[in-house]
């Protein structure tokens, strides 16, 4: 039992967790529902909890509704143990024997609220794993590990294989596809993402009710194409397929924020926060729209609970440390700086800090954020070729705000028009920045 639920522990902390898992079994199910013999085996007591594959075997029939029956033992599976998944093929194809007889007409109805891509036909098998790997791939998607992040693509090509016509595999290998290609785990950048896209349109083609697809379509449109108006179908195209994927409406929020849609942006970025609130990109996203509202109270609590659950998350830190220095509170700003781990040059604001306090601060901090503005101003005069960032974060943005920061308002005007000059769509990008809206709009 260890071994099937929590492959990943040792012996010890897998002791614990069955114990804490048996436990709220007790709770839910009465103290004599689940017995033990010894240290090594554990049991139900079919007095007090039945079981329909038994039931199955001892009659025949089953005393449950059909339509709400599963494939046998679905979602069974233990990595790496090929003994236990011939002899668990075995068991379900004796059983599938005994169920046949007994399966939902290919016509009849499927039971009310079950999402399209989940209902029967499909192997319920399959959409285990696939949910198994959408879990991965949400925990590693911005800036998890990259092991676990290879492992989702495993779980999506186990459910792509368990069921071809199971849509979902394919819409979380576009996933898995698109983050690799924009984490560079996988290069050259232009053939990992266009594997995502043609997934996205494989999905489509098999189940047009899929939301995912559509979020890298307009992930496309916007970032690759500066087609702005696709990319906005698109995101609100996902949202309506799907009200309950928190990523599509984050992507909807960042591009209802871009064209100056703030107060739908904000609730955008509350649902995702919502539906998704263990998932750190989403309460940081929520509080960058906060603070593009000028929410600076709320902004800051979800940047802080950002942190608690991902204390290296560095867009929230950046967020919140910006918030932190414009409000003159470098004494919390220091802190956050020193925070393990340590940000670069954090020393040297604690030296400067300790000698001249405040202005001590400031004086490193603009030195720092000058020295950054220069670095991107020279890069951007000598024009290397672009990176997969550069992409999806425009430099030219990025020193705009820093002139902004800097309070060298005229070279901030002088990098927002040329940039808008050589590619117009960075004027909707320049003006999502708060001192610019006004003039951009």
């Amino acid at each position: 039992m260890i071994a099937l639920l929590w492959p990943g522990h040792d012996d010890a902390r897998g002791r614990r967790a069955l114990r804490n898992a048996l436990y709220g079994l007790r709770q839910e199910l009465g103290n004599n529902a689940i017995i033990s013999v010894g240290d090594h085996l554990v049991g139900l007591d079919p007095a007090f909890v039945s079981c329909d594959a038994i039931d199955l075997e001892r009659t025949g029939s089953l005393a449950v509704d059909i339509l709400a029956t599963p494939e046998p033992f679905h979602g069974l599976h233990v990595d790496d143990a090929h003994a236990f998944d011939e002899w668990m093929s075995g068991e379900r194809q004796r059983l599938h024997d005994l169920l046949r007889s007994h399966r939902q007409p290919q016509n009849a109805p499927a039971p009310h609220g079950t999402p399209p891509a989940l209902r029967r036909p499909h192997s319920l098998d399959a959409a285990a794993m696939y949910a198994r790997g959408h879990f991965l791939f949400l925990r590693t998607a911005h800036g998890g590990s990259t092991e676990e992040l290879l492992h989702s693509r495993d779980y999506f090509e186990r459910a792509r294989a368990l069921d071809p016509t199971f849509a979902p595999a394919l819409a979380g290998l576009a996933n898995f596809y698109a983050v690799a290609a924009r984490r560079g785990v996988l290069t050259p950048f232009r053939d990992t993402f266009d594997r995502a896209i043609s997934l996205s349109h494989e999905a489509l083609a098999m189940d047009p009710t899929l939301a995912i697809p559509h979020v890298h379509l307009a992930v496309q449109a916007l970032y690759l194409d500066d087609d702005w108006e696709r990319a906005g179908r698109d995101f609100a195209t996902a949202v309506a397929k799907d009200p309950e994927y928190a990523e599509g409406h984050r992507f909807h929020g960042v591009w209802l924020g871009l064209v100056g849609r703030f107060d739908e942006a904000l609730r955008a970025m509350e649902e995702a926060a919502r539906l998704e609130p263990d998932i750190p990109h989403m309460l940081s996203s929520l509080g960058a729209a906060r603070l593009a509202i000028g929410d600076r109270a709320g902004a800051e609590s979800a940047l802080r609970r950002t942190l608690a659950i991902d204390p290296r998350h560095a867009p929230a830190r950046g967020r919140l440390l910006q918030l932190l220095e414009e409000d003159g509170r470098y004494h919390e700003a220091l802190a956050e700086r020193r925070r393990a781990p340590a940000m670069p040059g954090a020393e040297d604001f604690a030296r400067a800090h300790a000698e001249d306090e405040r202005e001590g601060y400031r004086r490193v901090l603009h030195n720092a954020l000058r020295a950054e503005a220069t670095a991107i101003e020279t890069r951007l005069v000598e024009r290397p070729p672009a990176t997969v960032n550069d992409i999806f974060s425009p430099p030219i943005v990025r020193l705009v705000t820093l002139f902004l920061r800097l309070g060298d308002l005229k070279r901030a005007r002088q990098w927002q028009l040329q940039g808008a000059a050589e590619r117009p769509a960075l004027a909707r990008w320049l003006a999502s920045i708060p001192e610019l809206r006004a003039d951009c709009r």
